[in-house]
């Protein structure tokens, strides 16, 4: 069987691959000596912020929620599907632009 299959290839391919695995899991465990500490490197922490969302976008978000928010609410209260999304669009286009006219004002103070 010269050209065959080796079967014994394969528990060499998984047990090398668990001795691996066993070096990672003790060196975590820190049963292996560590990396000295001139290789440590350190994070400094940082503040975290909210990414800046523009103001059309947060007012668009706020009218599609309010529109789901009452088409779903008068659906459920059966009102018809032609009045409930008449007064759901016309509601959610008033709260768009009431958002986006007189929404937050920018967090940096006047310029």
């Amino acid at each position: 069987m010269a050209g065959g299959r080796k079967r014994h290839r394969l528990g060499e391919f998984f047990f090398e691959g668990r001795r691996r695995a066993a070096l990672v899991v003790l060196a975590l465990l820190g049963s292996l000596p560590r990396v000295t500490a001139e290789r440590t490197v350190r994070i400094t922490p940082v503040h975290l912020r909210m990414p800046s969302v523009d103001r059309g976008v947060a007012s668009f978000v706020w009218a599609v929620v309010f529109f789901l928010f009452l088409y779903f609410g008068m659906l459920a209260i059966a009102v018809a599907k032609g009045t409930a999304i008449l007064l759901s669009l016309t509601a959610a286009f008033v709260i768009f632009v009431v958002v986006r006219t007189c929404g937050a004002d920018d967090p940096a103070g006047p310029s």
